[in-house]
């Protein structure tokens, strides 16, 4: 098996590549199969390696290329450093090496991560990422905060809203009261005169008994008008309140 030892580039060191591509089995058979020895030369761990490998060889006295991307990792310990075999066989190409022999392997670096830096090896840029995850704290604590502050303000508004709403409703329990009261010195009035006088009293209440009917009947027309196009959910308490008062009567719709 044809091997070739290759040396990149990387921050503060490099990586040393022994490089191997189709192995022969016990059979005979050709296995597109590339094997790695990566040593780690530099000072950091790697939790990321993307590499690419330009392999040449000749099947059969014909020149072919192949192209074998691989994405690993290489740790380091202090004090020496560590070799890690990597074995990847090429499904692709299953079937399609025999009688091929690697002339060629060429190296490149893709990718280089670790928790501090990011490396791109096609253009060479360099991304402090711990920088960045700084930056990007530091987004995010002010939008929680800006967040925190919005919903302070919108809860400030809805209680606002609902002490408007508390005090409508209180305005017109007192309304409503007031009126009951009215209604019952009426009552007790109309007692009163129909003791002194049956005859003219029952007059009387007949009298205001039909008034109030019509005035109920057009303010149940009233509240039909203004209710019966609006969906339940954008009725207010007041109008469900008048509507089943209404309909109690039998004036819902008006009859």
């Amino acid at each position: 098996m044809y091997g070739e030892d290759v040396s990149l580039p990387l921050d503060d060191g490099d990586i040393f590549i022994r490089a191997q591509f189709i192995r022969r089995n016990e059979f005979g058979s050709y296995v597109p199969e590339l094997a790695l020895e990566l040593k780690n030369q530099t000072s950091s761990s790697w939790r990321t390696l993307k590499l690419q490998f330009d392999i040449g060889g000749l099947c059969n006295g014909q020149t072919r290329q192949w192209t074998v991307p691989i994405v690993t990792s290489l740790g380091r310990a202090e004090g020496h450093q560590l070799v890690k075999e990597y074995k990847d066989t090429v499904i692709s190409l299953v079937g399609k090496v025999d009688g091929c022999k690697t002339e060629i392997i060429k190296a490149r670096l893709v990718l280089a991560e670790n928790s501090k830096l990011r490396i791109d090896g096609l253009t060479g840029e360099r991304v402090d990422l711990e920088r960045q995850l700084e930056e990007l704290k530091i987004h995010h604590e002010a939008e929680v905060a800006s967040q925190a502050e919005a919903e302070r303000k919108a809860a400030e508004v809805q209680a606002e809203a609902q002490a408007k709403k508390d005090a409508a409703e209180a305005g017109r329990r007192k309304l409503i009261a007031a009126e009951q009261r009215k209604k019952d010195a009426d009552a007790r009035l109309a007692t009163y005169k129909a003791d002194m006088a049956k005859q003219k009293a029952e007059e009387k209440e007949e009298a205001n008994a039909a008034f109030e009917r019509r005035k109920i009947r057009v303010a149940c027309s009233t509240i039909y008008r203004n209710t019966a196009d609006k969906k339940l959910k954008d009725l207010t308490v007041k109008d469900e309140q008048q509507v089943r008062a209404c309909q109690a009567l039998g004036l819902y719709p008006p009859q």
